[in-house]
């Protein structure tokens, strides 16, 4: 009877040992709600894009260029979660440089209800959205800035010092802290020597990752350290705050003197931080992972220009278009490693399916070649043939003269 029992319990330590390996790889993605100015939904969309631990859907809610506030009006109606429920699903809400003005009462609620009542995360850019009044207030009159870790009434009531001072960027690196920044300490305080952005004014609790030096004496709590990214925890949630925008030149991940190619590894680390996630043991890999993903779409979209340029032009591609859904198959099984936080086997997938995509773009580039060649020889055959004809009816009118009959000089008597 005893050893009966033994095996039972045996059987049931291992049942959950499978159990609980089967919830680790099976983890739900991270569904993000971003509340965003329209000049930075294409960025944040190329970054959530390429993260595959991540489902998110973009609002649009502050006006921008050609974009009136009908628009506005119109996306936030058709995107924004029609009710309570829907809003809950989402895991993080990422407002970047919102407009309150364009939540109802209710909408707002719900974001509140959803941070102080369940386990979020969400964060706030710009400080206090915006050096504009018609911004800043509605920000910090709603009640959503409550459960946010930047002190917004005082740092709209220092008008003078609402622009902070430029800096030095500083990396807290703490063992304490949670690495979401500290392991690009070295290229970043080496690249961002004068960082500026709004003034920032943590409040009691919050948790200062990185700040700006500044000789003016501008920071809190600390005179001439202005929190430039940090966090609380509200209620059941951890809630963020950045002194700059989406679009500043601190979250360029390519293209200038000043990117931060770090700039995706740091949002993402905010977003599984706030949501329980366990940080990357090998964030300098996972990096390299999210860099080559992110080359890959790229590639894959001139890949599929070139297939669809050559078929203009008369050539099957078909067996090209095959390679290629394969190679978006073995994708999605890179993605599903990278889910099951296999970062090594999920890199080295990445980087065999980016040479896979040469190769194949190498095959397309000869396709396109092989169609453009038949579009000259006919091009040359049907220039070279007009020429023969031009000169044919040339020599036969003006040279040779054969269709011409002469003609008999007159002399008229008068």
């Amino acid at each position: 009877m005893l050893r009966g029992s033994l095996v039972i319990l045996v059987l049931i330590s291992i049942s959950l040992g499978y159990l609980n390996a089967f919830a680790e790889i099976t983890e739900p993605k991270i569904n993000v709600l971003a509340l965003s100015k329209v000049s930075a939904v294409q960025k944040l969309s190329n970054w959530f894009s390429v993260e595959p631990s991540i489902e998110h859907r973009i609002v649009p809610t502050r006006v921008y260029g050609d974009d009136t506030r009908e628009d506005i009006e119109r996306y936030m109606r058709i995107y924004f979660p029609r009710s309570e429920d829907d809003l809950l699903a989402y895991n993080f809400y990422y407002l970047a440089q919102t407009d309150m003005t364009f939540l109802n009462p209710a909408q707002e609620l719900w974001i509140y209800g959803a941070l102080t009542d369940h386990q979020k995360g969400g964060v706030n850019t710009r400080s206090v959205m915006s050096t504009h009044s018609w911004f800043n207030i509605p920000w910090a009159e709603s009640m959503v800035s409550e459960a946010f870790p930047n002190d917004a009434d005082a740092v709209i009531a220092n008008e003078a010092d609402q622009e902070g001072a430029p800096g030095p960027l500083i990396i807290r690196d703490d063992e304490k802290l949670p690495a979401i920044i500290s392991p690009y300490k070295d290229p970043l305080e080496g690249t961002f020597r004068n960082l500026g952005g709004l003034n920032t004014i943590p409040k009691q609790g919050s948790v200062i990752l990185s700040y700006t030096k500044n000789g003016a004496g501008l920071g809190y709590p600390i005179p001439g350290q202005i929190a430039h990214i940090f966090y609380w925890r509200w209620n059941k949630s951890i809630t963020f705050t950045f002194r700059d925008q989406p679009m500043h030149f601190f979250w360029n991940s390519l293209g200038s003197s000043t990117s931060n190619h770090f700039a995706l590894d740091i949002t993402v680390n905010v977003i599984w931080f706030s949501t329980g996630r366990k940080l990357p043991d090998d964030p300098l890999k996972v990096h390299q992972f999210r860099r080559d993903s992110f080359e890959f779409n790229i590639e894959k979209s001139l890949l599929i220009s070139l297939l669809d340029f050559a078929e203009a032009f008369g050539a099957n591609p078909a067996k090209l278009y095959q390679q290629l859904d394969e190679i978006q198959l073995a994708r999605q099984e890179t993605a599903e490693l990278y889910l099951e936080r296999q970062f090594d086997d999920a890199y080295e997938s990445m980087k065999s399916l980016k040479g896979e995509l040469k190769i194949l773009e190498k095959k397309a580039s000869k396709l396109k070649g092989s169609a453009l060649t038949w579009v000259y020889i006919v091009e040359w055959l049907s220039i070279t043939a007009t020429s023969l004809l031009a000169g044919f009816i040339i020599w036969t009118l003006m040279i040779k003269r054969t269709l011409y009959r002469e003609v008999r000089s007159t002399r008229t008597a008068l």
